[in-house]
């Protein structure tokens, strides 16, 4: 498995790469990608870093992955980084050979088995990737957390939004794709800071941080929660019970970002409902005791 994160953006980023490598007897986490973003809103530290440039974001993603890591305990076997693509694919004339999408390609061949790749961002270097090797969809499975529900009242998500270009070579390759919706889905994976706080606070290194973290989004403050995104990827490879899943047509992306469906298309896999708690109880866990272990 390999994981695709703009993991400075928020806080679910850096929990979903913490607790698959604290899952190393099950999964076999190989590298962490650092994808770009641009985000407005919030940064995750105190002085809410705005960033407008998607190098930048990818830089900054980079650097809070190895935060991470040197939160984790020092047995765990970690992954290697890769920097990511620089640019958005919407804004480039040919895909980035970036060093992540380079060891996504030659991993992908050289995989004796498929080779999981969580894409929890802007799905840039996945797209270049697709678009630079396309015979790595033979060998490579995509969940994607990405897009809203195809009932939900729009699909102005996130990461869609990013890198609209990128989104649309995701459902066009011909990838063996899992999608994970956003908003009429994933939005019930909320939390609190209280909740984090209580359960991660004075525990294990990597908890402590995460209660750090926590309070520094300005939109989980008081009466209010956020949404773990990102861990529902890892909660799929770990457990695919949890997940309700149904097969369709690959949708397509129109200009005004609305979902149109061709029956003709190849089948994608879309979730359509998550078992909130089962996920968050080992999620806990895992962190909670991460110096046990």
């Amino acid at each position: 498995m390999v994981i695709d994160s703009d993991t400075y953006n928020e806080i679910d980023d850096q929990m979903a790469i913490a607790w698959a490598i604290l899952h190393s007897e099950r999964i076999d986490l190989q590298a962490v990608y650092a994808a770009p973003f641009t985000n407005h809103f919030f940064g995750n530290n105190s002085s809410h870093t705005y960033v407008d440039n998607p190098a930048v974001g990818m830089q900054l993603s980079y650097e809070e992955i190895h935060r991470v890591f040197e939160r984790l305990p020092s047995r765990k076997k970690l992954p290697k980084v890769f920097t990511g693509s620089t640019c958005y694919l919407k804004d480039s004339t040919e895909p980035e050979r970036s060093p992540a999408v380079a060891d996504l390609i030659q991993r992908a061949r050289t995989a004796k088995q498929t080779l999981h790749v969580l894409a929890i961002g802007a799905p840039t270097n996945i797209a270049c990737a697709l678009l630079l090797a396309p015979d790595i969809i033979e060998k490579i499975h995509v969940i994607w957390l990405g897009g809203n529900s195809y009932d939900w009242k729009d699909n102005q998500e996130f990461n869609l939004m990013q890198d609209i270009s990128a989104s649309r070579v995701l459902f066009d390759s011909g990838v063996v794709l899992t999608q994970i919706p956003c908003f009429g889905v994933t939005n019930c994976m909320a939390s609190s800071v209280p909740e984090i706080q209580y359960y991660f606070a004075n525990t294990s290194r990597i908890g402590s941080y995460f209660a750090e973290l926590a309070p520094r989004c300005p939109w989980i403050g008081f009466g209010s929660r956020k949404v773990i995104w990102d861990i529902t990827t890892v909660g799929y490879i770990l457990d695919r019970s949890w997940f309700t899943c149904q097969f369709v047509p690959a949708p397509l992306i129109n200009d005004n970002l609305s979902w149109s469906f061709d029956n003709r298309r190849h089948p994608i896999e879309v979730v359509k409902f998550i078992e909130r708690d089962n996920l968050f109880i080992d999620f806990f866990r895992k962190i909670i005791d991460a110096d046990k272990e």
